[in-house]
């Protein structure tokens, strides 16, 4: 019932704020390299005695997104601030406004299983649906926030019964920016943590496993949890840290090895329920330093996710698993000229994990395996935007592990530690028309493989036609 109340709530804020802006402003003025001065008006100012909220909304303050703006990445992982000039579609004054945070995408998903471990599975194919919606703003030039939620009705339209379907909290995020440092608490985004990728392939909002898993492998940091940063000319040093359920943020997915049963980590939460909510009994923090740049010629990315794992929070006997993640990402933005301006996007990038592994045999509690879990994401890809945003593109991951196991002694055999290898590669070629600023077509083919030690190889493709809003 209260996110019915949102969009009464938020106009009623924003008036508010814009009737009197004078009782919220900084006493300080911004300098003038942190908030760039509005432009003047074409027309007559209006009389004095007015308000501000009744002055006719500023036309074109803010270009669409270039394709220099959003090379390497899509609306959905973009964690940028909003605007700190008014947009078109918002309510309030210049600097105190609250505006909507809308993505809708739909079309059709048909799935081709070439060969699967039940071989009695049908491909088929589903009408896809999914939306994020919010609202985000400014309470002047120092403070903003963003609050976002997706409605995903999965890959089947399995999320869906009697028509509803579950909510997923996206960003939270409360922001201070002031002297090129940015401050930002809640359930934030790690810009450091997110790959560059083809943002012709992202026409489902990165929520199908042949664009969402890659990120997830290589270390994709969205949770609750604190993060500062500094950015010097072109430069950004940035520390993140997440302390919770390993459920909170999506960076406990790269943690491997066998957890209670043969579970990946971010599955053992789920494995046992207390009155109605997941096992509380694991906790994990990750610790995030980071360096990126970024210019007109290139960008770069580097940092070291660094974690632990308490298996056990009610025991004080099980050993502490402690881990750490190593990433690299680099892109080109090269223009050309063919007959017609080209902007070519390559880039490139790494990730290895290695963390301990606990002995999940009976008898060998509170014990770590000698062996640890190790994995490298690899990835790479290009852009081709031809007509402003429109283009196509295509990229690659591979995603390999080394997971390892315990076999028990007996008689004179001693204990080992097989190691179980899998192989997984992700292809998407995807092209996209943008008719306006927020609408656009995409067309999309998309491969996955699976190859696992003593299992049967699993492969399947998938083609997507879709059609998506973004405000």
């Amino acid at each position: 019932m209260k996110l019915k109340r949102l969009p009464v709530l938020a106009p009623l804020c924003a008036v508010v704020l814009g009737a009197s802006p004078g009782a919220w402003a900084q006493t300080a003025a911004p300098a003038s390299s942190e908030v760039p001065t509005p432009p003047e008006a074409t027309s007559a100012a209006p009389p004095s005695g007015s308000e501000p909220v009744s002055q006719a909304p500023q036309e074109d303050v803010l270009a669409a997104s270039t394709p220099e703006e959003m090379a390497g990445t899509t609306e959905v992982v973009d964690s940028r601030p909003p605007p700190v000039i008014r947009p078109r579609i918002a309510v309030g004054n210049e600097t105190f406004y609250v505006k909507p945070v809308l993505a809708i995408a739909g079309g059709v998903h048909v799935e081709n299983l070439i060969q699967t471990l039940n071989r009695n599975r049908e491909s088929r194919a589903t009408t896809l649906a999914l939306t994020r919606f919010g609202f985000e703003g400014r309470l002047g030039p120092y403070v903003s926030f963003r609050s976002e939620f997706e409605r995903n009705i999965k890959a089947h339209g399995s999320g869906v019964w009697e028509g509803t379907a579950s909510l997923s909290v996206r960003d939270q995020v409360i922001r201070l920016q002031r002297w090129n440092t940015t401050l930002e608490a809640g359930i934030v985004l790690d810009p450091a943590s997110v790959d560059f990728i083809s943002t012709h392939v992202a026409d489902t909002l990165l929520a199908d496993k042949y664009t969402r898993d890659p990120l997830l492998y290589s270390g994709f940091n969205r949770g609750q949890g604190a993060q500062a940063a500094y950015e010097w000319n072109g430069f950004r040093v940035g520390m993140g840290f997440t302390a919770a359920n390993p459920l909170s943020t999506s960076s406990s997915y790269q943690v491997g090895g066998s957890f209670g049963g043969g579970s990946r980590f971010w599955e053992r939460p789920l494995a046992n329920y207390r009155n109605g909510q997941p096992d509380d009994d694991l906790h994990f923090q990750v610790l995030s330093p980071s360096l990126t740049y970024a210019s007109d010629l290139v960008e770069f990315k580097a940092q070291a996710q660094v974690f632990d794992v308490n298996y056990q929070t009610s025991s004080r006997t099980d050993p502490l698993l402690r881990g750490n993640n190593l990433r690299g990402n680099v892109m080109l933005k090269l223009h050309t000229n063919v007959g017609i301006p080209l902007f070519i996007t390559p880039f490139f990038n790494i990730a290895r994990v290695q963390n301990d592994v606990v002995n999940s045999a009976p008898g060998f509690a509170d014990q770590l395996l000698d062996t640890h879990y190790t994995a490298t994401t690899v990835s790479a890809g290009m852009d081709i935007n031809v007509l402003g945003r429109s283009g196509i593109g295509f990229q690659f991951a591979r995603v390999s592990d080394r997971s390892p196991g315990f076999v028990v002694p007996t008689g004179e055999t001693p204990a080992s530690e097989p190691i179980t290898r899998t192989l997984q590669t992700f292809l998407n070629v995807g092209g996209t028309y943008w008719f306006t600023d927020d609408v656009a077509i995409g067309a999309r083919y998309a491969r996955y493989q699976k190859k696992q030690d003593g299992l049967r190889d699993e492969i399947d493709a998938s083609y997507f036609a879709t059609l998506r809003l973004v405000l």
